[in-house]
C-alpha cells in the first residue's frame, strides 16, 4: 500500500460489528441492561417492580437512566456484586426507587437535571451535558452526594474534589472542538462523542501529574473530565475529546467480548516508570490508532477548516516519558507511531492465555486502520502476522447426549447474530455468535452426531458432514465451558442431588 487514506482508516474503525459499530455496541449494551435488571428485580423483591418497569421500557427512557454516571455506576456494582456472590440489595434499586428517573423527559438523566444550567454541546452527536454547578436541593441530595463522591474518587487524594462549574464560554470553547473533530473526523468523531454522557473540567492531579485529562470507566461511567488548559485552541480540544471518548467506546465493547484472559500479566512500558496489564496495553493502542488517524487527516487539513478553526500543530504533541523512565534517558518512543508498533507487539506477542484470540483480532483491526496512514506499520511490528495455533481450554465433548442448562435469561440480537445468555445462578452474561447461538438451540437432548447432522441441515448453504462435525464440536465446547449446557447423564446426577 502506497497512498494515504484518513477515509479508509476512518471506515475501518467505525464499521466493525464488534468493534467499531457504536450503534451496534449500544444494542448490545442495551440488551445486557435489560437482562441485567431482569435478574436484579428476580434477587431484590424490595425494588423488584421498579426494576423490572426499567427493564421493560422503551429505549427512549431505558438510555438516558443507564447512561448516567450514578446509575449506570450503580447497576455495575449491582451485577458485580451479584457474579462475586456477594449481592444483598441494589444499590440501582434504591435510586429508583426515589421515583425522579420518571418525572424526567427530553432524554434528560437525574444528574443531568442537577445542574443548574442545561448545556449540551453537540446535541447532533448525542446527549452529553456539560457539569454547570451541582444544585443540591434536599430532594435530590443521595444523588447529588454520589456524584459528588464518583467524581472526587476520580483524582489523587488531597486534590481538586469536584469538577468547576464550566461557564458558557468554557461550553461554546468545548462546543468548537467537538465541531473540529467531527468535520475533521466526519465518521470517528460522532462515533466516539456519541459514548460520552459528562464532561467536567477540574485541575485535580493524576499518578503521572497534573490532570490533563481522564476518562472514568467503571468509577465514573460515560464521562470525562480535563483540565481547563485543554480547552486553549479546537486543535487540544478536539484531541483531547478523541482521546477520553475512545476510550469510553472501548469501555462500551467490553461488556460484550472479552479481549484478554490473564488480568494479572504486566508489560513494561519503555515511556513510562511502571508497568501495565494487558488491556491497559489495548485501550492505549486502540486511542494511539485513532491519533494516528486523527494526525493524518490535520496533515492535509483543507484551507477552509485552517480559516475556522486555526492551523493544526506544526509538530506532533504527545505527551514527554515519564522523567526516570527508559524512554527518557534514552530518548525513545517520543512519537505516536513508536508507541503504537511497540504496544502491538507486546499484545500479539504474549503469551497465549494471556491476550485472547478475539483480542489478536482487536489488534490486527487497529493495524488494518493505521495502515492507510502509516503505510509501512507492518514492517515494524516486529511479531507474528497471524496468531499461533494452540490448545483449546474448552472441554473436548465426547459422544452424549446434550440438554441446555435451565432456567436461562435470553435477549436475542437477530440483526447482530448474536445470542445474549444470562444464567440466574451464575449471574454471568455469555455472548454467542450464530454458529455458537444455533448449536445452543439445537441442544434438546440428541446424540453428538444428531446434533451435528441437525446443525448441517439448520445453516443456509452446502456444508459438508466433517465441517458440521468440527463448527459443532467446536461450539459444544464453548457451551460447556461456559455451563450453558450439560452431558445429559450430569444433569441427572444434580436432579437427585438431595
Amino acid at each position: 500500500m502506497a497512498t494515504v487514506s484518513p477515509r479508509t482508516a476512518e471506515d475501518i474503525l467505525t464499521r466493525d460489528s464488534l468493534f467499531g459499530d457504536s450503534a451496534a455496541i449500544e444494542t448490545r449494551n442495551i440488551a445486557r441492561y435489560r437482562l441485567g435488571l431482569e435478574l436484579l428485580g428476580a434477587r431484590d423483591p424490595q425494588h423488584a417492580d421498579v426494576l423490572h418497569e426499567l427493564a421493560l421500557a422503551g429505549d427512549d427512557r431505558l438510555l438516558p437512566v443507564l447512561a448516567d454516571p450514578v446509575l449506570r455506576n450503580a447497576f455495575e456494582d449491582d451485577t458485580a456484586c451479584l457474579e462475586s456472590g456477594v449481592f444483598t440489595v441494589s444499590a440501582l434499586g434504591g435510586y429508583l426507587a426515589e421515583g425522579a428517573w420518571q418525572q424526567l423527559a427530553d432524554g434528560v438523566g437525574p444528574c443531568e437535571n442537577l445542574m443548574r444550567a442545561p448545556a449540551r454541546p453537540w446535541p447532533e452527536n448525542g446527549a452529553a451535558w456539560v457539569w454547570t454547578g451541582l444544585e443540591k436541593a434536599a430532594s435530590r441530595q443521595p444523588m447529588a452526594e454520589r456524584l459528588s463522591e464518583l467524581c472526587r474518587n476520580s483524582f489523587e487524594p488531597g486534590t481538586q474534589a469536584e469538577p468547576f462549574d464550566a461557564t458558557p464560554e468554557m461550553v461554546e470553547a468545548l462546543r468548537k472542538g467537538a465541531g473540529l473533530l467531527t468535520t475533521l473526523l466526519p465518521e470517528i468523531g460522532p462515533s466516539v462523542l456519541s459514548h460520552i454522557s459528562l464532561i467536567g473540567f477540574s485541575d485535580g492531579d493524576s499518578p503521572d501529574g497534573p490532570l490533563q485529562s481522564l476518562s472514568g470507566g467503571d468509577p465514573l461511567p460515560s464521562a470525562i473530565l480535563m483540565s481547563p488548559g485543554r480547552l486553549s485552541d479546537p486543535w487540544t480540544t478536539a484531541e483531547t475529546l478523541l482521546h477520553e471518548a475512545a476510550h469510553l467506546k472501548l469501555f462500551d465493547v467490553l461488556r460484550s467480548c472479552s479481549l484478554v484472559e490473564d488480568g494479572t500479566a504486566q508489560v513494561p512500558i519503555p515511556w513510562r516508570q511502571s508497568s501495565w496489564s494487558f488491556i491497559r496495553v489495548l485501550v492505549a493502542l486502540h486511542f494511539y490508532a485513532h491519533l494516528t488517524v486523527f494526525q493524518a487527516a490535520a496533515r492535509d487539513v483543507a484551507p477552509d477548516l485552517v480559516a475556522q478553526y486555526g492551523p493544526p500543530p506544526a509538530d506532533e504533541v504527545i505527551d514527554e516519558p515519564t522523567p526516570g523512565s527508559p524512554a527518557a534517558t534514552l530518548g525513545t518512543h517520543r512519537t505516536v507511531l513508536e508507541r503504537l508498533t511497540y504496544l502491538a507487539e507486546q499484545a500479539l506477542c504474549a503469551d497465549h492465555g494471556q491476550v485472547t484470540p478475539e483480542g489478536r483480532r482487536f489488534v490486527h483491526w487497529l493495524l488494518d486502520s493505521v495502515e492507510h496512514c502509516e503505510p509501512h506499520v507492518r514492517t515494524l511490528v516486529r511479531a507474528p502476522q497471524t496468531a499461533a495455533a494452540h490448545p483449546s481450554a474448552e472441554p473436548s465433548p465426547s459422544d452424549g447426549i446434550f440438554v441446555r442448562n435451565e432456567p436461562a435469561l435470553v435477549h436475542e440480537l437477530p440483526a447482530l447474530r448474536q445470542l445474549l445468555v444470562l444464567l440466574p445462578d451464575q449471574a454471568r452474561f455469555h455472548w454467542l455468535d450464530a454458529h455458537t447461538w444455533t448449536v445452543y438451540a439445537l441442544c434438546e437432548g440428541v446424540p453428538l452426531t444428531e446434533l451435528a447432522e441437525n446443525y448441517r441441515r439448520t445453516v443456509r448453504g452446502p456444508l459438508s458432514e466433517s465441517a458440521a462435525r468440527r463448527i459443532t464440536h467446536r461450539c459444544l465446547g464453548l457451551l460447556l465451558a461456559a455451563g450453558l449446557v450439560s452431558p445429559l447423564e450430569t444433569v441427572a446426577v444434580h436432579s437427585q442431588t438431595p
